[in-house]
């Protein structure tokens, strides 16, 4: 099992750190208690998995843990292998945001009278004016 990104000093810090906390005479012990946890904690990932493979049949016999990450499923039963990158999605984003920026630039601009719908008017009604120091409407329910 490769140590995940610990260089040699941490490495030794943790030691020092260990030796420290347990004292040499009980750290052996505390060593093979934690190597018992671990290998007791594969055991029970190894029948889990092998259990899972079981209730879901034949046709899953190659799944890994792994693949059950919603980035790694995606990428290996959507994309496919040549598309991990995921840099179709990627354009169809860009693509759609494009569309997104477009069709809201023209919402900017002024409507001709052609332009108009009947669900217009509803936009176009203008706000009602309040009296200087007038409160807004407060709705209960809506809040």
């Amino acid at each position: 099992m490769p140590f995940l990104d610990i260089s040699p000093l941490e490495l030794i810090a943790l030691l020092a750190l260990a030796v420290m906390l347990f004292g040499p005479d009980k750290l052996p012990g505390a060593v093979q208690g934690l190597a018992r946890t671990l290998r007791q904690f594969r055991e029970f990932t190894r029948n889990a998995q092998n259990d899972l493979k079981k209730e879901l049949g034949p046709e899953f016999q190659d799944l890994e843990l792994t693949d059950l990450h919603p980035k790694n499923f995606v990428r290996k039963h959507v994309l496919g292998p040549e598309d991990g990158d995921f840099r179709e999605i990627r354009d169809i984003t860009d693509s759609l945001n494009g569309e997104i920026r477009g069709a809201a630039e023209g919402a900017r601009r002024p409507l001709a009278a052609d332009d108009a719908t009947p669900d217009d008017a509803l936009y176009r009604a203008p706000a009602p004016r309040l009296a200087a120091g007038e409160r807004p409407p407060f709705d209960a329910d809506a809040t």
